[in-house]
């Protein structure tokens, strides 16, 4: 096939871009046209298309737009290029022919609700595309779903369908977005094609632009196309449109599984899949029988053969390998032989049966953590000890004059050279706070008299140190009563001083 047409005569047969001229109806891909173009044609609600990369949500959402263009105002946006909620509105605002700079939030949004519902006349219809939706945060996933609530007479004015990736999908369980699952109408998934799918995709998409796909590949190199692409509508573009090239280059055709494998290659850098190298032994030997297959595998039985007919589609790709079962074990077995096995059994079967003396188990030790012994122990000393004993042998006694009847109870508790006894000491006290003093001991000289009549006042000048203040010779005896107004008294006097 040297006469082959070079890409700038003809349309090439795999483009890389969205084209809904050469949409192909696989079975996954019709199905869910089918179900979203029932959701916009009857207004049922939100609808999610849900595929992993390379399977087809760009070209369906195309095939969409043609579809309604008539019906609606159609609104492609591409959800990787929006970030806030001002430039989503603008951009629809754009696509629509509408003045999108200078306003605000609110002023983008009465503009788009005027657009969709001209005053008397009758309302329009919106349908808002949105591919790569899965790169929306969750703000602006929740803007759209505040344009879908703009209705007139209970039929919804803009319609919205939104594709991604299946993290698009992990998104709408955010509890955010409980209201906006709630109103999903429809979920479609695509996946890649099927082996039969892949071979009538390439013939489909070689015969929309004039050439012959029996003339330009052969059998086992369709078949090497879907091993290598495993039905990946971008990756079976990308091959085929390599393959044409090389074709055109080498004027090479048909073209078989060496060429895809060599096309492959210069693609991805990597070796076709089908294409591994047999694995080698410790001793270098290698392994011809491991076979590493790429498809579906069958049921076997265990003498190999199949169990159920399988159909074209779940026959692997590339070129089948035969499979050698491992040889069955020869198994020899003579009545001696069984016998002695039984008699091994019943001696086996005896031992367990014969009763086992019970050993004695040891009580546990407890651990006891106070039984460790210390490897030292320090000892303090006082030194200030003796020191304080020492001064507190020689230093005066003291009495306090203002309160001399305390001062005799001291004096009598007080003995050298024997310990302090306290007994009776708490019922004297407490008999004199239950004591009320009528009259006030006004000078000192009523204070002697109070002493000399008091058995227990006799007290020894020479034991005794008194102090006396003599910068204070107006020295005057309050009760405690007094206490409080005498405080109150000395504080208005330190502040008007």
């Amino acid at each position: 096939m040297s006469d082959l047409p070079s890409p700038a005569a003809s349309t090439r047969p795999f483009v890389a871009a969205p084209d809904a001229s050469r949409y192909f109806p696989a079975a996954v891909a019709e199905e869910a046209r089918q179900r979203i173009g029932r959701a916009i044609a009857r207004g049922e609600g939100p609808a999610l298309l849900i595929g992993a990369a390379g399977t087809g949500k760009s070209l369906l959402l195309e095939v969409l737009a043609e579809q309604f263009s008539d019906l609606s105002e159609v609104v492609p946006l591409a959800g990787a290029q929006i970030c806030t909620r001002r430039a989503l509105l603008q951009t629809i605002l754009f696509q629509l022919d509408l003045p999108y700079r200078g306003l605000d939030e609110g002023e983008l949004r009465l503009s788009l609700l005027d657009y969709l519902e001209p005053g008397d006349a009758a309302p329009r219809r919106l349908l808002l595309l949105v591919d790569e939706a899965d790169a929306l945060p969750l703000r602006l996933l929740e803007e759209l779903r505040v344009l879908t609530n703009m209705s007139r007479g209970g039929e919804t004015l803009l319609n919205l369908v939104l594709a991604g990736s299946p993290i698009l999908e992990e998104q709408f369980a955010d509890p955010q977005l409980t209201g906006f699952s709630q109103r999903l109408s429809t979920r479609c998934y695509l996946s890649a094609m099927g082996r039969e799918e892949t071979f009538q995709y390439v013939r489909a998409q070689v015969a929309a632009t004039g050439l012959d796909p029996d003339a330009l590949f052969a059998s086992d190199g369709l078949e090497a196309i879907f091993a290598a692409t495993d039905g990946v509508p971008r990756l079976v573009n990308q091959l085929g449109d390599q393959l044409v090239w090389m074709a055109q280059e080498t004027g090479e055709t048909p073209l078989g599984a060496q060429t895809v494998q060599r096309a492959w290659s210069e693609l991805q850098q990597l070796p076709a899949p089908w294409n591994t190298s047999p694995a080698t032994g410790p001793v270098g030997e290698s392994f011809e029988e491991s076979v590493v297959e790429f498809g579906e595998l069958g049921e076997h039985t265990v003498e190999g053969d199949l169990l159920e007919e399988q159909s074209e589609d779940d026959l692997p790709a590339s070129i089948p390998i035969s499979f050698q079962p491992p040889e069955e074990a020869d198994v020899v077995g003579t009545f001696d032989a069984t016998a002695q096995l039984l008699e091994q059994i019943e001696e086996l079967d005896s031992a367990n049966d014969a009763p086992q003396a019970e050993t004695p188990q040891a009580a546990p030790v407890a651990y006891d953590p106070f039984q460790e012994a210390f490897g030292s122990e320090e000892i303090v000393l006082d030194q200030y000890l003796a020191f304080e004993c020492e001064l507190l042998a020689t230093a005066p006694r003291v009495i306090n004059r203002l309160d001399t009847a305390f001062a005799c109870q001291l004096r009598d508790l007080v003995v050298e050279d024997a310990p302090i006894d306290l007994t009776g000491v708490a019922d004297v006290i407490e008999t004199q706070q239950d004591e009320e003093f009528d009259t006030e001991l006004e000078s000192s000289e009523d204070v002697e008299m109070h002493l000399a009549t008091d058995s227990h006042a006799e007290l020894d000048p020479g034991e005794l140190l008194v102090i006396e203040d003599e910068g204070r010779p107006d020295v005057h005896l309050v009760p405690g009563r007094q206490f409080r107004q005498l405080f109150s008294t000395l504080q208005s006097q330190s502040r008007i001083g």
